[in-house]
């Protein structure tokens, strides 16, 4: 059987630049695998929504996509657009949120109950953009303020209520039961067809472990601002620069040394 790539990528703080969202940097990356035949597929703490207004401005991403840190699975090849819901319903994930919170007194704000300007304030995105980003279909992100305590504890109470939680570039992710390795795994699938499909995956976040530890090429992108965390995977490799730089460096350089030279 044949193999091709397929390259999934994480979105801010990996092919969008943590703080001006600016994808520019990584499109010679962006063209050389478009010339190979090679699709980037996101996979997202985004929304669906927000995806799809993003692949208006970035021309290079495929019409299929992992939403909501892999809750979501989207195909929009078709003119209908499919959403696929991997995992536990989001309604479930907000009961157990509100009930631990409550019982903790915790300063946590879920995004089903943010405005868009505190979701603006937040992430320096836009109104328009904010609102987008609140319409969750499958997981929920939830601020913690800055330097208070009781974040570990708050986390420790989640998970044992049955709430996965995942660390993202800015905000605690609540996950439905899936994770991005589920929603490349599903993708991969989706792919295969007669081809074997061998994975390209770069992600800067803890919530991006999961698709990186089963690609068959891991990329993590160093964060644009503080120290990077301790590495929990052994089959990655580190990105020269954060962000989009980074991400267009280490994708032409495991083009040149490995992909490209297959078969």
């Amino acid at each position: 059987m044949t193999a091709r790539w397929a390259c999934f990528t994480d979105l801010d703080g990996t092919l969008l630049d943590h703080d001006s969202y600016d994808w520019h940097p990584a499109e010679p990356a962006l063209q050389a695998l478009a010339e190979r035949d090679i699709p980037v597929i996101a996979v997202t703490s985004k929304t669906r929504l927000e995806w799809q207004a993003l692949r208006r401005d970035i021309p290079y991403l495929a019409p299929l996509a992992g939403c909501e840190n892999g809750a979501v699975v989207v195909d929009d090849r078709g003119s209908d657009g499919l959403a696929t819901a991997l995992g536990r319903p989001l309604a479930e994930l907000i009961a157990v949120f509100e009930r631990v919170r409550q019982s903790l007194n915790a300063p946590a704000i879920g995004f089903h109950e943010a405005s868009d300007q505190q979701v603006s304030d937040w992430t320096g995105l836009s109104l328009n953009q904010s609102q987008l980003a609140r319409q969750r279909e499958g997981a929920l992100p939830v601020y913690w303020p800055a330097g208070v305590a009781g974040r570990a504890e708050f986390k420790a109470a989640l998970e044992a209520a049955g709430v996965q939680t995942l660390e993202g570039g800015r905000f605690l992710h609540l996950a439905s039961g899936a994770d991005k390795g589920t929603a490349l795994q599903y993708l991969v699938d989706k792919l295969a067809g007669e081809s074997r499909v061998r994975s390209l995956a770069l992600g800067d976040g803890g919530n991006d472990d999961a698709m990186l530890a089963i690609a068959d090429l891991a990329v993590r992108i160093p964060p644009a601002h503080g120290a990077a965390r301790a590495e929990t995977l052994s089959n990655v490799v580190l990105a020269p620069q954060p962000g989009p730089a980074g991400w267009n460096r280490s994708v032409l350089d495991l083009l040149d040394r490995f992909i490209s030279k297959e078969p």
